[in-house]
């Protein structure tokens, strides 16, 4: 019976998962670290301290690049 129990000891495994499922689960913790900076980060937001150039603020308002302006009313 030395020879079964050698066998039986030798698939049983230890303790821990195999090694596939351990670098599965480190790429997704990565993958989940990176869309959770993507998402909490503001990159992308201007600054408020910064103050807005005249000249942005002196153009009229547009849509989709068509200017808004209004007709002069003195005719």
């Amino acid at each position: 019976m030395g020879r079964l129990e050698n066998i039986i000891a030798r698939n049983r495994g230890g303790n821990r998962p195999p090694e596939r499922v351990m670098v599965m689960i480190v790429v997704g913790l990565v993958i989940l670290l990176i869309l959770g900076l993507a998402v909490f980060t503001d990159l992308g937001v201007p600054a408020d301290d910064e103050p807005a150039s005249p000249r942005l603020q002196q153009q009229p308002p547009h849509v989709d690049g068509v200017q808004l302006r209004r007709t002069p009313s003195g005719h």
